[in-house]
């Protein structure tokens, strides 16, 4: 949930500064935050548990480039030819491919009742998403953006399912720390081919403090709950909770904001959390 909350925030961050940041400036800035923060957990993992990374470095190296230098810097990307409710409808591919990925790679085991509580929850979302209007569904048409943004969502699900590979003798936030440690280094290259000089000698202290905030609470404190919830819950008890964003989203934005609250969102809102109760009502254990 705190990781939800977190994620949520950026909607709220976004309306208040209004930067003009490129893709991997944002992807190096908040992530270079993030390594200063858990330097110390990297540097005693270093030392402690060095052989243990070398031994699975395929495995960080993977995490580094789906999870820091792809997630989100990709949506940025996307946004440049699809429509933000576009994004917002293939976003929720995000907890299916993960429920999916877990079936078929972890054997987890899918009852029927989380079944009907996922589509159940889906079909909260979107209902939230077009505000009601399901005729907006027929005026779909595919972009590039919308493939870029799937991308995006499947990467990730991929990120969350190495969750489960992480070596037991290595904390969640120290792989988390050498995780960002790594997608730093391998980002600065992009930045530093996508991003003119100039544009990186002119970063007000506006876009600075974007960059911090984002990295605190959107990659430190928000991968740290969502890694450590894969963790206790399994995968699909998690990737269902995902879809609490809209409507911490909706309540943040009517409180913060001002902004009304429709009945679709009331409906969608009620949806959303029937599918996530039934999925938890499931008592089999998951592995």
């Amino acid at each position: 949930m705190a990781a939800i909350i977190f994620w949520s925030l950026n909607l709220i961050i976004a309306n208040y500064f209004a930067t003009e940041l490129m893709p991997f400036e944002f992807a190096f800035g908040r992530w270079l935050t993030a390594s200063i923060i858990m330097l110390p957990f990297a540097i005693k993992t270093f030392k402690r548990q060095g052989d243990i990374l070398r031994q699975h470095w395929k495995l960080v190296a993977a995490m580094a480039f789906v999870g820091v230098v792809l997630d989100n810097t990709l949506v940025y990307y996307a946004g440049h030819t699809a429509t933000a409710a576009d994004m917002g409808l293939l976003a929720i591919c995000g907890p299916i491919f993960l429920i999916l990925l877990s079936h078929f790679f972890l054997k987890t085991h899918i009852a029927f009742g989380q079944i009907v509580g996922l589509i159940i929850a889906v079909f909260g979302v979107i209902t939230i998403l077009i505000k009601g209007d399901f005729s907006q569904l027929s005026h779909f048409r595919p972009v590039r953006g919308d493939f870029i943004m799937l991308l995006n969502t499947f990467g990730f699900s991929v990120y969350s399912l190495m969750q489960s590979k992480r070596p037991k003798e290595i904390s969640q936030i120290s792989m988390l720390a050498v995780t960002a440690l790594v997608g730093v280094v391998m980002i600065a290259p992009f930045m530093l081919l996508t991003v003119p000089a100039t544009r990186l000698e002119n970063i007000n202290s506006e876009d600075i403090g974007v960059m911090i905030y984002l990295g605190i609470f959107n990659s430190t404190f928000a991968y740290l709950c969502w890694n450590s919830a894969l963790a206790r819950l399994g995968n699909i008890k998690t990737a269902i909770i995902y879809y609490l964003l809209p409507i911490i989203s909706g309540l943040e934005a009517y409180l913060f904001l001002g902004q009304k609250l429709f009945a679709a969102e009331i409906i969608g809102g009620l949806l959303i959390i029937v599918g996530i109760t039934l999925v938890n009502l499931n008592k089999k254990a998951q592995s």
